[in-house]
């Protein structure tokens, strides 16, 4: 019985030592499920607070650094959209610290005035929203916890490169045989009847030649026989013409032995020295027979503008008149007032054609106009002379303009040139004032300014630089090229962009971590490329896009090419388009292409307006400019 009544015992005891154990396992369980539950509270109140000071970072980075108030208030704003710890994050919770961001170091340095970057830090504390209370604290004797979070975000420095369109085109709204009564009909019925006519009055007023459009008289007028019609020139320099009249001073006098190159030289003297000289006193050279340069000059004037006609002489056999037809005036200047884009119809596809033919003939500061912005920049009618609107030449009249940037002398207001130059001095503008306050220049925006025309006129305008007014004094000389040939060549322009602003080690001035931004402006669609036809196509290949065109459109696909190759290295491509013309099919490409469409897959919209022109193009880089790309780095 004793042995029976031990083991019992025994029983019992191990029985509450199993019960024993087994409630302390739970406790200690509970207390590991406890400890779990607020670990995990714990991390996700770290992550909310994280989020909220990642989202604050990032939206006061884009302040950086013009407006320390206005970043920390969208910093506020934007961490207390979220909750931490079951609680909305409150004002007093975040912290805002302006600084430099180290790229090599990866520190942040604070400064009380604004660098490169904002640091926001979210907090849950006594102070700042509250200790945060835990589920199971008070069982383990832990009734809260405070919790922080930091984040770093910047958007400079940028390395920033305008790539700017000076083909042929950029100046066709102030050619006025043709473009100025389109743009009045075409902009009319919106409220400018008169935008082309005002066009035309800014450059007549910098080339002081009075009221557009100035005083006009057919070729050979004043002269008795001389009919306004197509045969005036024959007319003066026939056998029996005015020309040959007993009072005609010797250096026009024709005489009947004269051949047709002899009769068109002095026909060409009296026109110069009895029309050009009256009507066009203020042209440049003057008018004047007796000079050899002016005479080079304005016979080229003359040729452009005088119609050829086809005429069979009547004269006597043996005389110098021939009587098979001839064409009079004879060898005459191959760049003709009806000749090349005249209409421009990718710009004015409703262009009548027939508009430039009803200048022919008519001698005057219309025709001139016409002259020098068909000749543009670059293109000389005799070796060595340009014309006056060029700023090569010698007689290019400047003049000053107040801009956003200060004021500056700028040669003739062609157009959209003028445009393109006075907006891109309003982003500089921009630009300066945004890096005025950051200290050290390194880590300041840096611009450059490209200028692209012919296959040969890709010009680094401006190197890259943070001297911003320089910058803005190279944008007052740009001027479009003569309008005879192709010259929209974009996909040279992209690759001179690229590669100027790309890192030395890549060849480029440009600066290692650096956000990279290209800016295209351009009026047209491009004509001229420079890759070969199986690059594009291999590259087309081995990056297949519904934005790439069909395979036979090169010059498109070759500038769709850059602006992709720049995109997949993380750079910003904004194609801006300015002008009636532009291409915003082609455009809206680019965009998506570049990285910079926006929601509807398109790209910035320029005005077709020219009254609208330089207002639209400084909305549109405010807009850039003012949005940088920000990014976290801590």
């Amino acid at each position: 019985m004793y042995t029976s009544i031990r083991s019992k015992g025994k029983r019992r005891n191990r029985r509450a030592v199993v019960l024993v154990l087994a409630a302390i396992l739970l406790v200690v369980m509970f207390a590991f499920l406890a400890f779990a539950v607020d670990l995990g509270f714990i991390a996700l109140t770290h992550t909310q607070l994280q989020n909220a000071a990642d989202s604050a970072a990032l939206a006061a980075a884009a302040y950086v650094p013009t407006n320390m108030d206005d970043a920390t208030n969208e910093a506020k704003e934007f961490a207390t959209y979220g909750d931490a710890g079951g609680k909305q994050v409150e004002n007093e919770s975040v912290n805002v610290e302006f600084g430099t961001w180290d790229i090599d170091l990866r520190v942040f340095t604070s400064s009380p005035i604004p660098g490169n970057a904002v640091r926001v830090t979210v907090e849950r504390d006594t102070g700042k929203g509250g200790k945060i209370p835990l589920f199971f604290g008070p069982i383990l004797g832990q009734n809260n916890f405070e919790s922080r979070a930091s984040a770093v975000a910047m958007t400079n420095p940028r390395d920033i490169v305008f790539v700017v369109d000076l083909s042929g085109s950029m100046n066709n709204d102030t050619e006025p045989c043709w473009a100025t009564s389109e743009i009045n009909l075409t902009f009319g019925p919106e409220g400018y009847p008169t935008v082309g006519d005002e066009l035309m009055q800014q450059v007549f007023s910098d080339f002081n030649f009075g009221t557009y459009p100035g005083t006009s008289q057919y070729v050979g007028q004043g002269l008795s026989g001389v009919a306004q019609d197509n045969y005036a020139y024959a007319e003066m320099t026939k056998n029996s013409g005015p020309l040959t009249g007993a009072g005609i001073a010797a250096q026009y006098k024709i005489f009947s032995t004269d051949n047709e190159a002899t009769r068109k030289t002095k026909a060409y003297k009296w026109i110069i020295d009895n029309q050009l000289a009256v009507i066009m006193p203020n042209a440049l050279p003057t008018p004047n027979s007796g000079n050899s340069a002016s005479l080079a000059y304005w016979t080229k004037y003359l040729d452009y503008t005088i119609g050829s006609q086809q005429i069979r002489s009547t004269s006597p056999k043996g005389k110098p008149r021939p009587s098979y037809p001839v064409t009079l005036p004879p060898s005459q200047y191959s760049y003709r007032l009806t000749s090349g884009a005249n209409p421009y119809y990718d710009a004015f596809p409703d262009a009548n054609p027939e508009t430039p033919s009803g200048y022919i003939n008519k001698l005057g500061y219309l025709t001139y106009v016409q002259f020098m912005m068909d000749h543009g920049r670059n293109k000389q009618p005799v070796s060595g002379q340009y014309v006056q609107l060029s700023r090569l030449s010698p007689n290019c009249p400047w003049h000053s303009e107040a801009t956003d940037g200060g004021t500056f002398s700028f040669p003739p207001r062609e157009q959209p040139t003028h445009a393109a130059r006075r907006s891109i001095i309003s982003a500089l503008q921009i630009i300066k004032e945004r890096n005025e306050l950051v200290g050290d220049p390194n880590q300041r925006d840096w611009v450059s300014v490209v200028t692209f025309d012919t296959a040969s006129g890709v010009s680094i305008l401006q190197n890259l630089t943070l001297d911003y007014d320089q910058a803005m004094l190279a944008c007052t000389t740009m001027q479009a090229v003569g309008d005879d040939v192709s010259s929209t060549a974009t996909e040279n322009g992209l690759i001179a962009g690229k590669n100027h602003i790309a890192s030395p080690d890549a060849g480029g001035m440009g600066r290692r971590y650096t956000n990279k931004v290209v800016v295209l402006l351009t009026d047209g669609i491009p004509n001229i490329y420079s890759s070969s036809s199986s690059t594009i196509n291999n590259y087309i290949s081995s990056h297949p896009s519904a934005d790439f065109y069909g395979t036979s459109e090169y010059a498109y696909n070759a500038a769709l090419m850059q602006a992709m190759s720049m995109e997949l290295q993380k750079w910003q491509v904004f194609p801006v388009g300015v002008g009636l013309g532009t291409d915003y099919d082609f455009m809206d490409r680019l965009a998506r292409m570049g990285g910079t469409a926006n929601e509807d897959g398109q790209g910035p919209r320029g005005s077709g307006n020219p009254a609208q022109y330089e207002q639209r193009l400084k909305d549109i880089f405010h807009d850039i400019i003012t949005n940088p790309k920000a990014r976290l780095v801590q």
